[in-house]
Parts: structure tokens; sequence; C-alpha cells
């Protein structure tokens, strides 16, 4: 008997370790074929033609521009970024709109070489979003770090080339109807005011430049890119020097004095002080000085923010045709700010921020 009982009691414990085992093993297998099981990707073409497998659902992201920043927290998506640029953190824009960015870690700059793949790496982003001018960048990333890159816009022409990126990064983020409604309304807004001024005679359109760099004192740096000036009915006096590249470039007093502009637009990102600008020998002498028609306005920092996308040609419109333009600018931009950023009073906030000029 007990022998009989020694068999039961071997046969007891042989059956518990087998299961034990059989029990390790479907553990270890189900878990294993989770972690290797394939991540569901879609494809998207970027803003620069690229075609770029995305996860289907995108948790975290790194933002290479400050564009793409500005819409991703525009699109509702700005929890979903871990990493960011040094622009991005020095946006006087964001720093308002969006104060959480300040928290997030600084990947560094490409523009200023300070970009670092180790801590891109680190970060672990299901996407990492570049401007349309560092498409070299993001190949080389894709091909060292396996993470996928999407471009956006290289620069913009016309509403269309903004736009773009709103349509890819919507994409992307699973942001679409939130990303439509956006495009629709910065659509409507500009349509509303080029409808008006494409019937301004050309003698009817005043001649302008636009002066100084966002964080920067030099009035000698004039804008190159019209579109905004043209929307509004102006004309750039500064794009006859362009000639590709970056969107200012600086001229001598005596070209402003050949040029003698209508109106002498300032940057309100900028350091410059207007009144230094009247009050100078040199400027004194120009037709927009004489006449009091110096302003400060809207502009962006480092390409192109949505809301100043808007808000930009909305003041110049003003500024350049008070008669013809009959909103209220203060009650548009505090609206246009408020459905970009869903923060309100934002207006307000950068008006005395800024300096920008009553109109």
């Amino acid at each position: 008997m007990l022998e009989i009982g020694k068999k039961r009691s071997l046969i007891k414990y042989a059956a518990f370790a087998f299961l034990f085992v059989l029990l390790a093993f479907l553990f270890v297998f189900f878990n294993s074929g989770s972690n290797t099981q394939e991540i569901e990707k879609v494809n998207v073409t970027d803003c620069m033609g690229r075609n770029v497998a995305v996860p289907e659902e995108v948790d975290r992201v790194v933002s290479l521009n400050a564009d793409a920043t500005r819409i991703l927290v525009s699109l509702g998506s700005g929890d979903k970024i871990v990493g960011v640029d040094s622009y991005s953190l020095k946006c006087p824009i964001l720093k308002q709109a969006y104060p959480q960015l300040q928290n997030i870690t600084d990947v560094g700059s490409d523009i200023s070489g300070t970009l670092s793949m180790e801590t891109l790496a680190s970060l672990k982003p299901d996407v990492i979003f570049v401007g349309g001018s560092s498409k070299e960048l993001a190949e080389k990333i894709q091909n060292e770090l396996g993470i996928p890159c999407v471009c956006s816009y290289f620069y913009v022409k016309k509403v269309s080339d903004f736009l773009c990126a709103y349509e890819v990064i919507g994409n992307v983020m699973g942001q679409q109807e939130r990303s439509q409604h956006i495009q629709g309304y910065i659509q409507s807004k500009i349509e509303g005011i080029t409808n008006l001024s494409k019937d301004i005679p050309e003698e009817e359109r005043p001649k302008v430049i636009m002066v100084g760099a966002a964080l920067g004192n030099d009035p000698f740096k004039v804008a190159t890119v019209s579109s905004a000036i043209d929307w509004a009915g102006g004309v750039n006096l500064g794009a006859d020097t362009y000639k590709g590249g970056g969107p200012s470039k600086t001229v001598s007093i005596e070209q402003i004095a050949q040029w003698d502009p209508d109106m002498i637009l300032v940057n309100g990102l900028s350091l410059i002080d207007i009144t230094v600008i009247q009050n100078d020998p040199n400027w004194m002498q120009l037709r927009a000085v004489k006449e009091g028609k110096v302003y400060r306005i809207y502009q962006g920092m480092v390409g192109y923010d949505p809301a100043i996308f808007m808000v930009q040609p909305l003041n110049l419109a003003k500024i350049m045709h008070p008669d013809k333009y009959t909103f209220d600018f203060n009650t548009e931009a505090d609206q246009v700010f408020e459905e970009i950023y869903g923060v309100r009073g934002l207006h307000s906030i950068f008006k005395a921020e800024f300096g920008i000029s009553e109109v």
C-alpha cells in the first residue's frame, strides 16, 4: 500500500509539474507573440511628396519644426508631443498659447547644429515631424533610427501650400475633422480679404516695406516675402530684392530712400523702437515718417503661425485700406487666436507685449 501511495504522489507531482511547464510555455508564447506582432501602419504622402509608413495610432511625436509644433497644438495634439526643436520653445506665441510646451524635452535644432540623435532615439517617438527644407535630415533619421519622418512644406507662396501641412499632420494624428475645420476657417478668412483687395486699382495700393526680424533690432533687414501684403492690397517694395533664399535681406538706407515707401511696417516681434526710426534724421526724410505712417504689426517667428497667418493680413488690410475694410480688427484678432489655440484674450496679451499699433 505504501508503494502505491508513493506512485500516486509521484504521478500527482508530475501532473502539477507538467501543468506548470505548459502554463509557462503558453504565457511566453502569447506574450512574445504580442510583442512581435506587426504594428498596424498607414501610408501618407507628406508635403514634399515622400511616401511614409506611419503607425495607424500615434501616441508619441517629436517636432523638429516650429510650424509643425504650432499645428499640432492647434489640432489638440499637444499632449502627444514628447520632444521639440529649440525654436519651438522660443516661440512667444506658443509660450502664451501652450505654456506646457516649456516642460517638453528640447532635442536641439538642425538649423543651429545642436540636434541630438541620441535624445531623439531615447524619446522613442512613433513619428517625427520635420520642415520641408530638411528633407535630407528626414531621410537620415529614418535610415539611422528607423523612425518615420514626415515633412511639412518647403515654402509658402499660396494658401494651399500652408494648408498641406494641416492636411498631412491631421491625417497622421487622426485629427482629420479638426484639420478640415481649421483649413476651411483659414481659407474663409483669407478669401474675405482677397475678394475685396483684388478689385483695388494699382494706383491705390500703398507701397510698403516690412522691416525687422523677430528678436532682432536691425531696421535694415527688409522682408522679401509678399503674400500677406499682396492679399491685403499693398505692394512690397522689398520683394524687388528677392532672389530666393531667406525671407529677408539687409539693404542700405540709400535703397530705402530710393524706394521712399508710403508706409513702414515694423515686425512686432522685433526689438526695434519705432521712435528711433521716427527721430532718425535719415529716416525722417521718408514720406512714411513725415506722414506718421510707421506701424508695428503682427509677424511670426521662424516660419508661419496658423493664427498670425490670418491675423497679419487682417492687420495689414485695416492699416492700408481702413475705408474699405469695415471689420473691427481687435475683435477679429481675438476670435482668430481663440479659434486656433482655444485660449481667450491672446490678442490683448500680444498687442500689449509686442506693442502692436492701434488700427
